[in-house]
């Protein structure tokens, strides 16, 4: 998706037929075989080169967009069409050594597992000096506990284990023992499990906040919106008025508005047609409110695309670099481009919470430097980097952060979040007991 979250569709493979052999990427780990009518992708480490996926090449050219080749066709680029990312690629002589197993190792062998798995974090994780994690003290210390006899439960918690210092909410770990995310858990649920304990209850917090969070949305529909609600693609989307001067749009997720689970061209579709839909109806109201305070995320190009509508003119949304070796790969600038056609041009209030996360600070972000934008709420969640997928010889599934992302001024804001200009707490006692929302009480009274 590019930046303004438009995409192109082909019809047919755009050049990738000129490329066969083999490349490896700059940075994602990933190397790519061409061949006649085919494609293959392998995971790469410095000890493995897994098979991943083989499919028909025209599948190519809808898996990546905007190809662009050197003279001389040995390095190319191209940008996937899940999100904004460009990947570039260099030529190699040949297939890497070590997709060849001399040893016939077994793939279900817990010491083979355990040292891919070491390595594609050692290799891939953009982070450690972030989180101020020294990995090889991790392999030090863990590396004892697994030997060619290990249960696949003992793997599974021992690497599990491995994670739980990077408190990072794009690292999980799926296997068939269990499911583990990395993640440290807001401090929101700190506050309701507190809550929770003083009134004797003994009930799962996330139950809590989802009935904390249904009782806000029935609260802004009939007492803020006077039941005057529009719903569009999927309800993932909801709109109307505040009061004469004031619109108030609800972004829920920056995925499904399709209705279909995968499918981020249908999404992206869907999200031009109701922006659209909103504009025609608050565009010319003097302020608009976006609330993203329960968007977990989705497609970072869903997200830009929600923003090219509210945005005055050409502006950098960020910069992105991927872990490559010991260090990074260039930044690659993205740029908010206004959609085709009316985009808003009042006063924009957008309300955060801990629960905005991943693509819905990749939204916020990008918002940055709208010249009359306030923030209101608290930081956002923390985990920007786009989740690369890896997986284990044994079949295992694993994700993790291998990016590392910069606002319009070179500021990041991975773990610590994106800070309000207002700072209100989601879902307040006070606010309940009074039976309102404060955030949204603030934006009224701002907007006078």
């Amino acid at each position: 998706m590019a930046a303004t979250g438009q995409t192109r569709h082909s019809s047919s493979t755009p050049g990738f037929d000129r490329l066969q052999g083999a490349w490896r990427s700059r940075g994602y780990g990933k190397v790519l075989l061409i061949e006649d009518d085919e494609y293959t992708f392998f995971e790469e480490t410095a000890i493995s080169c897994l098979r991943l996926h083989t499919g028909p090449l025209d599948e190519l050219g809808h898996r990546y967009e905007d190809l662009k080749v050197s003279p001389g066709q040995k390095a190319f680029s191209a940008r996937r069409a899940t999100g904004v990312t460009r990947v570039g690629f260099r030529r190699l002589q040949a297939l890497p050594d070590t997709l060849a197993d001399p040893h016939g190792r077994d793939k279900e062998d817990p010491e083979y597992n355990f040292e891919v798995f070491w390595h594609t974090f050692a290799e891939q994780y953009a982070l450690f000096p972030l989180k101020e994690v020294d990995w090889y003290q991790i392999y030090l210390r863990f590396r004892p506990r697994i030997t060619s006899d290990s249960e696949p439960e003992v793997l599974y918690a021992t690497l599990a284990a491995m994670l739980r210092p990077l408190r990072d909410g794009h690292v999980r770990l799926d296997t068939p023992w269990g499911h583990y995310n990395a993640g440290a858990l807001p401090a929101l649920y700190k506050r309701l499990d507190a809550e929770l304990e003083e009134a004797g209850e003994h009930r799962e917090t996330t139950s809590y906040l989802r009935e904390l969070r249904d009782w806000l949305r029935e609260v802004i529909h009939l007492d803020y919106l006077g039941g005057q609600v529009r719903h569009g693609c999927n309800h993932m989307v909801e709109w109307g008025h505040l009061n004469q001067t004031t619109g108030y749009l609800n972004v829920r997720a920056m995925a499904g508005q399709s209705g279909k689970v995968g499918h981020p061209a249908d999404d992206l579709a869907a999200t031009h047609a109701v922006m659209q839909q909103v504009l025609a109806e608050l565009g010319s109201l003097p302020s608009l409110v976006v609330d993203v305070r329960g968007n977990g995320g989705g497609y970072d190009g869903v997200a830009l695309c929600f923003a090219s509508y509210l945005m005055d003119r050409k502006r950098l949304a960020f910069t992105k670099s991927a872990r490559q070796g010991d260090g990074l790969t260039g930044q690659q600038a993205v740029y908010i481009t206004p959609a085709t056609g009316d985009t808003y041009g009042g006063n924009l209030f957008v309300l955060t919470s801990e629960l905005t996360a991943s693509a819905a600070e990749i939204f916020v972000l990008g918002l940055l430097q709208h010249p009359r934008l306030t923030l209101i709420g608290d930081p956002t969640l923390g985990i920007l980097s786009d989740t690369l997928e890896r997986h284990l010889p044994n079949g295992w599934h694993l994700t993790l952060s291998n990016e590392v992302y910069r606002a319009y001024d070179g500021e990041t804001y991975e773990d610590i979040g994106i800070p309000p200009h207002i700072r209100l707490p989601f879902l307040s006692r006070r606010g309940r007991e009074s039976g309102r929302d404060p955030m949204l009480d603030r934006v009224l009274k701002l907007a006078r």
